[in-house]
């Protein structure tokens, strides 16, 4: 009897983006470099560019296991297509400025064989987790958001096996938060994984944003945190173990993009408002007096960089 693996894709890379040409083509490039067998995994783009030049670009391409499918989802939506649209074994989320580092796609097929049979719930996390190790086993979901914390919210590191994929069509998706909506709303999770490998490279974040940065983060992001709290699929102390994260997290997003703008394109506004929800009527005081303590780190960290890349 023949081995369903043997005739399955293992692996598929799915790669939601707005037609952002100059993004997705050095990360398309960092997969196929790699040169690994391309009858294990596939690469799923789906692009809702508003007249998008990517298409003449894939035409050019010679993959057999690339497909490109443009779309009308709105903002962030495009990524839960673009998992659906997924065949292999494990469906995972790459960002359209995200290469993938040397030997990542040997890693992800590796840990889709190590697991295939128990099927987890898998969380990629890209070393963020400091000393925690490449493998953290969560057995409960307390367990989980407490490792990850306020990572929870960022869509890079999810990843669904195909019998969770099948779910998503009744999962009530945040539009703010779809990943997050999917991470929490499966329902078949009976133990949690966070892959903490480095597994990726952040290209070029100029003209990211166009949301708002604090009403997203510190209300929409809390509301879906609060009610795990609720619903007691997570402690409180975890949710103040977030909560508290989240904090200087924010603080250090207001030093970046509003004493030290960047070129990103968040909106700043209401932030006292935002704040106030969900850490009281001091917390934005409190927040830009931390950011502005945190000014004198900022310049030793730029200073030790550039002595590091002299004497290198």
């Amino acid at each position: 009897m023949i081995d369903k693996m043997d005739n399955q894709i293992i692996l598929s890379l799915c790669i939601p983006t707005n037609g952002a040409v100059e993004w997705i083509l050095p990360v398309i490039e960092s997969i196929y470099v790699q040169d690994y067998d391309t009858s294990k995994f596939e690469v799923v783009i789906t692009d809702n560019g508003k007249d998008s030049q990517l298409p003449a670009y894939i035409e050019k391409m010679n993959f057999s296991n690339l497909r490109y499918k443009q779309t009308n989802d709105e903002g962030f939506l495009n990524l839960v297509t673009c998992l659906k649209e997924g065949k292999g074994l494990f469906c995972k989320m790459v960002n359209h400025r995200s290469q993938l580092l040397p030997g990542t796609i040997a890693a992800l097929v590796t840990l889709v064989l190590q697991y295939k049979d128990t099927q987890p719930l898998i969380y990629c996390s890209d070393g963020v987790l400091k000393n925690r190790g490449d493998i953290i086993d969560c057995p409960t979901n307390d367990d989980f958001v407490k490792e990850l914390s306020y990572y929870c919210s960022w869509s890079a590191g999810i990843g669904f096996w195909q019998k969770e994929i099948k779910e998503i069509e009744s999962i009530a998706l945040n539009e703010m938060f779809p990943n997050t909506s999917m991470l929490f709303g499966v329902n078949n999770a009976s133990s949690y994984v966070i892959w903490n490998k480095k597994y990726q490279q952040m290209g070029d974040e100029s003209g990211k944003g166009g949301y708002d940065l604090y009403e997203t983060f510190a209300v929409v992001f809390l509301d879906l945190i609060n009610n795990l709290r609720i619903e007691k699929r997570i402690s409180a102390r975890t949710f103040i173990k977030v909560k508290k994260d989240l904090f200087e997290f924010l603080r250090d997003l207001y030093l970046s993009e509003a004493i030290m703008p960047t070129n990103r394109t968040f909106i700043l506004k209401n932030i006292a408002q935002s704040m106030n929800v969900y850490y009281g009527p001091s917390s934005y005081r409190k927040m830009i007096i931390g950011a502005w303590m945190r000014i004198p780190m900022v310049f030793v960290r730029i200073l030790l960089a550039k002595i590091h890349k002299i004497i290198r």
